[in-house]
């Protein structure tokens, strides 16, 4: 979720707060002052500490059922294992990484909670009364998703918000103490929990940014239980230890996204309209002016998918040229042709020359590497390159787009990455990766009650910090059925 739609969000919790504070005004004022005639009153004091309580339940509440979906329940007992996928995909800010953020954000939750409970009595200004009233809260909460399938039961959840009642318990003790000049000695140690908070996260950003590599989001969240998993290989494993090379390709920043978009509109005779871009963590999305061209770009490599309406181009070139004679069904609607009317593959020209389909990408400004092999595949026409090196510049990936009887392309998936040679580093054995599956260090979503292994390879992915790294590819069957895992090979 990106951060603009948790305010929007946020206003509307805020707005529901609001209407059931003058649902409680009147349930005060009118029904029970009024109609029951009751003697009990509240000063001012307590209504805006009633007021403050009732917002912050709707946004908890908000927060925690109304935002989410339904439907689904799984649970994830594994502590910490939020905080290690959160490492995983580390970024250069807290607002790209998106498990990073719903960390923190799981934690400020849950600030207010320890900071206005103690506002009610005396009494819950112990931290021993204080803590358990928080956790059974957040348990309930975590209870009450998973019954109603409207999320994950997560042990992570319970402990980041129950921190969260810590650090806003602690917030008030500072305060208050703040305020009697005999108790300001006791402050410092209710500043304690700010530090080791704040410090652990600035200390995982500190290692992150001393690596020389970044990370990858294939590593495993948590350990996956092997112990009665009936593991068979099909294949042997070495114990040879190599040198591979670590590439680089560029981050490319929001502005340089928007200028490839816009390069690309302009080859087609428009520009980007402003009011339909999405900025997400990983990729960019930009929409056109006019024609229903749209393009989606990654960050990390500048790989992109891009899409244009050559069915409504089309249907508008041979209203132009009277002696193509090519059948169409159209829609009429206040006179222009409708693009949905058309049959997408009936478009479609079968046996095209690698001439023509690499003119057609020119001529939008896509230029594909003379060595890259070309091939048809189901309609589609795809340019594959597999680890080319020349002059310490590696260029890998594959481009596929569908071409069309008048000349133009479409639904283009350009994949081809170029990457820089930065350095050598070593790399584990196949028998150290394979340790690493019977060990339960990798990602798999079901229970695991068989597991053979076909095949394995030496691959490349990009990390979190754009570097091209090795990594090992298993071909297994898991359950009687076939998937890859993949295990990072640096040493």
């Amino acid at each position: 979720m990106q951060m603009s739609n948790i305010m929007e969000y946020l206003k509307e919790f805020i707005i529901l707060g609001i209407f059931l504070i003058f649902i409680f005004l009147v349930g005060y004022f009118i029904i029970y002052k009024k109609i029951m005639k009751g003697t009990k009153t509240i000063n001012r004091k307590k209504f805006l500490l009633y007021g403050i309580s009732i917002v912050y339940m709707a946004i908890v509440f908000g927060a925690t059922f109304l935002s989410r979906g339904n439907g689904y329940r799984s649970v994830n007992v594994h502590l910490f294992s939020s905080y290690r996928e959160a490492w995983n995909n580390m970024a250069d800010s807290v607002l790209q990484n998106i498990v990073l953020r719903n960390i923190i954000l799981n934690i400020l939750l849950f600030v207010p909670f320890g900071f206005i409970l103690p506002i009610y009595s005396d009494k819950l200004k112990k931290i021993y009364k204080v803590l358990p009233i928080g956790f059974a809260v957040t348990l309930f909460i975590e209870i009450v998703q998973y019954a109603s399938k409207m999320g994950i039961f997560e042990i992570d959840d319970i402990f980041n918000n129950t921190l969260g009642v810590l650090i806003g318990y602690c917030s008030f003790m500072i305060f208050n103490n703040a305020l009697k000049r005999e108790n300001r000695k006791y402050i410092f140690a209710y500043v304690i929990p700010y530090i080791v908070v704040i410090g652990t996260f600035l200390g995982i950003h500190l290692v992150y940014e001393r690596q020389d590599v970044g990370n990858l989001t294939t590593n495993y969240n948590y350990k996956l239980d092997m112990k009665n998993v009936d593991v068979k290989s099909n294949v042997e494993f070495s114990n040879e230890k190599n040198m591979q090379n670590i590439y680089y390709t560029k981050v490319l920043t929001e502005k340089e996204t928007r200028e490839l978009a816009q390069s690309l509109f302009e080859k087609n005779g428009t520009s980007i309209n402003e009011n339909r871009t999405n900025i997400y963590e990983n990729t960019a999305l930009y929409y056109s002016n006019g024609e229903n061209y749209h393009i989606t770009i990654k960050y990390k490599g500048g790989a992109y998918s891009f899409a244009t309406s050559s069915e409504f181009n089309l249907s508008r070139n041979l209203q132009k040229n009277q002696e193509e004679e090519v059948e169409k069904p159209t829609v009429v609607s206040n006179g222009p042709i409708v693009a949905e009317a058309i049959d997408n593959n009936e478009l479609k020209k079968q046996g095209a020359s690698r001439e023509e389909v690499t003119e057609a990408l020119s001529n939008i400004g896509i230029t594909v590497p003379e060595d890259a092999e070309f091939s048809e595949k189901d309609g589609y026409y795809e340019f594959d390159i597999d680890m080319k090196l020349n002059d310490n510049i590696l260029t890998d990936g594959f481009l596929i787009c569908s071409y069309y009887i008048d000349g133009t392309v479409d639904k283009i998936q350009n994949n081809i990455v170029t990457y820089k040679k930065v350095m050598e580093k070593e790399v584990i054995s196949k028998q150290d990766a394979y340790n690493k599956i019977l060990d339960g260090k990798f990602n798999y979503p079901k229970k695991i009650e068989s597991m053979t292994i076909e095949d394995v390879r030496l691959d490349y992915m990009i990390d979190t910090k754009g570097f091209y790294v090795p990594v090992y590819v298993f071909g297994v069957n898991i359950n009687e059925k076939p998937t890859e895992v993949t295990i990072e090979a640096l040493k």
